[in-house]
């Protein structure tokens, strides 16, 4: 951990970031705004403040004035805008007298400055309610004129005192002002309206705010100042300067738009935050600040204000915590599957994008199983493709070895030696025709045969293709019946290709048939493309699977000692041929019927 931060700290010294060079840029532009508004008249509320620290009697009684806003918001109610003491008669009064001094209404729903004192002055008769409960207004008669009110005032906080009052004539409290009473001028102007406090509440709270404030400014200035002159000095060498913030809005600016939902969530902030400032400006230009509408729910339900102000950002803060939060659960379930757990699925939940993702990764981990899966049926295909090659190798080489061995004895008569050699003649050829096969199977899947295609009769090719080797298996009784709508039907083939393909099923058919059958080849003209269709009975009980018996060195009986001759490769290649010519085949066997469907473009 302590390493880390050092590691954090050192990379943070030796960069500036391009939100450092923003707060300079605002410091040096603040302060510099602050002289030049010191010595001009122009006087802004900025400036009015920092000059709070050298004549501040005038800021204290703006904080004064918006501090006494709920005690006169208190005595507007509950006096009715003082029409209740105004028409009341002396016991009223006098009950209004001792609810104000015991704070009655301060121990109910409102929330008081408890160092804010009021006094309300009858112009007529001098009379007044206060919340003072000072010995002073208790022990004289109750009638005081202005100079009175303003000495007794002095007197209390000795010299210190800050004091705003309105006359009600010329002058009015805020809540009248801006209307958030309702009130009858005529009686309003009887009274005058006093609220005092000690200066000393004041300055404490405003030396150290601005003090503060400024100091820091200073401070802070004077670090960032020093770190960018620092890194400039090091680093001559090359830029380093960051700014993961500032290139972060650019970077949502910029790539935002160009998806769906980012876009619509950009759009929809710009038009409402353009919406919110018309509808200020619009408000201001209307009743000015002092009836903006805005102002006036701020100040009249702070409380509801507030409930506002801080659940909307944490709206905000929750919507994009939710994000993260459901990349954070993607990223959990990548990590259980990236430990070997192929069957865990990820839930499809959270926004659009969050959906596309999961559902996208969900494709991939489906594509990354049928990989596995091929890649351990490839492995078992190659397992047994060996041991297939070498038993079908091996089986005429031990039978030539013998054979030779024995012609090599000098007790054999001339006409066993005859027999012997036309034995090794037809296991030599039968090796040829098996290392043939491989050597063209393996030429055909290596992707590398090129076709050489022309016009050529489908027709005929089958047609001499069961002419030249019917006649193989004279003794099964085969009987082929070639049916077509049409005599001749020209593609574009290779026809050496297509010739070995269509060859390798006829032989196929032959050898599989049941005895004094029908195999029967069906040509139709489909349009775009050409089907052939082979249906034939079948000599054994069909109980493989439709696809693997286009595996390589696959036989239908699932016996490697079978009399039947061939090397197991004619329908594997076949197949080869059939999708080179970018055409397909099928196997279907129904009961006893063994057929295959061969379809290709034109």
């Amino acid at each position: 951990m302590g390493i880390k931060l050092k590691s954090r700290v050192k990379d943070y010294l030796n960069h500036i970031w391009l939100l450092e060079i923003i707060g300079l840029l605002f410091i040096i532009s603040y302060f510099s705004v602050e002289v030049y508004k010191y010595y001009s008249t122009d006087s802004s509320k900025m400036i009015n403040i920092f000059r709070s620290t050298i004549n501040p009697q005038k800021y204290y009684e703006e904080n004064l004035a918006k501090d006494s806003l709920a005690i006169t918001n208190m005595i507007y109610q509950k006096t009715n805008s003082l029409e209740k003491i105004y028409y009341g008669n002396d016991i009223i009064k006098e009950a209004f007298k001792r609810d104000f001094i015991d704070k009655v209404y301060e121990k109910e729903e409102f929330e008081l400055n408890e160092n804010i004192f009021f006094i309300i002055r009858n112009k007529n008769t001098n009379q007044i309610i206060t919340n003072d409960s000072s010995g002073y207004f208790e022990l004289s008669d109750g009638k005081y004129t202005d100079e009175n009110i303003l000495s007794y005032v002095n007197e209390k906080y000795e010299g210190k005192e800050l004091l705003v009052s309105y006359d009600n004539e010329n002058k009015f409290s805020t809540i009248v002002e801006e209307d958030y009473v309702i009130y009858d001028k005529s009686v309003l102007a009887n009274f005058q309206e006093y609220y005092f406090t000690s200066r000393d509440n004041y300055v404490e709270n405003v030396y150290f705010k601005i003090v503060f404030g400024l100091y820091f400014l200073i401070v802070l200035g004077i670090f960032l100042i020093s770190k960018v002159v620092g890194v400039i000095i090091i680093s001559r060498n090359g830029s380093n300067i960051r700014g993961n913030f500032v290139i972060s809005i650019i970077y949502v600016l910029k790539n935002g738009f160009k998806y769906r939902q980012t876009r619509k969530t950009l759009i929809g902030t710009i038009i409402c935050s353009i919406i919110f400032f018309i509808f200020y400006l619009y408000m201001l230009a209307v009743g000015g600040i002092k009836n903006n509408i805005l102002v006036t729910f701020f100040t009249l339900y702070p409380f509801k204000g507030s409930i506002i102000l801080m659940t909307l950002p944490m709206i905000g803060i929750i919507y994009s915590i939710k994000k993260s939060v459901d990349i954070y659960l993607v990223n959990d379930s990548l990590k259980r599957i990236n430990e070997g757990d192929l069957d865990y699925h990820i839930v499809e939940q959270g926004g659009i994008e969050i959906l596309e993702l999961i559902t996208n990764i969900n494709k991939i981990k489906e594509g990354y199983e049928i990989a596995v899966q091929d890649t351990l049926k490839n492995e078992k295909v190659k397992t047994e493709l060996i041991s297939n090659v070498s038993h079908d190798l091996r089986t005429p080489l031990t039978s030539i070895i013998n054979y030779v061995n024995i012609l090599k004895s000098e007790d054999i008569t001339e006409e066993e030696k005859q027999d012997y050699l036309k034995i090794v003649d037809q296991k030599s050829k039968k090796l040829k025709v098996l290392i043939d096969d491989l050597f063209e199977m393996s030429k055909i899947n290596s992707g590398k045969m090129v076709l050489s295609k022309e016009k050529i009769d489908i027709m005929s090719l089958i047609h001499q293709a069961v002419g030249e080797y019917s006649s193989l298996y004279e003794d099964k009784e085969m009987e082929f019946k070639v049916n077509s709508i049409v005599e001749e039907l020209y593609i574009e083939l290779d026809g050496k290709m297509m010739s070995r393909a269509i060859e390798n099923i006829v032989i196929n058919a032959l050898k599989y048939s049941l005895e004094n059958t029908r195999v029967y080849i069906d040509i139709m003209d489909e349009g775009e493309s050409i089907g052939i269709s082979i249906k034939n009975i079948a000599n054994y009980e069909m109980n493989f699977n439709n696809e693997e018996i286009f595996e390589r060195f696959a036989r239908g009986d699932e016996s490697r000692n079978s009399n039947v001759e061939g090397s197991g490769l004619g329908l594997a290649i076949t197949k080869s041929i059939i999708e080179l010519h970018e055409g397909n085949i099928t196997i279907n066997t129904e009961g006893d019927m063994f057929k295959i469907y061969i379809n290709l473009p034109k």
